[in-house]
């Protein structure tokens, strides 16, 4: 004899499981999947507000004073 699912099962079956609420990055606000902290563990961005660069080209960027 088969018994059957549980109630939560079923409509976890028929309208999905749900989501859990998006993460926002505590610097910009917007949702993320990466967030970058420092040594001390702080937040300081994002994948969408901190961006990569070369320290070659950076550092001749600032040499010239072109910066950012």
């Amino acid at each position: 004899m088969l018994l059957p699912d549980p109630p939560w099962i079923r409509d976890a079956e028929l309208n999905g499981y749900p989501s859990d609420d998006p993460v926002k990055c505590p610097i910009c606000g917007e949702e993320t999947d990466t967030i970058f902290e420092d040594r001390n563990g702080e937040a300081f961005g994002c994948d969408r507000c901190v961006r990569q660069r070369d320290a070659w080209d950076w550092f001749e960027e600032q040499d010239r004073g072109d910066g950012w």
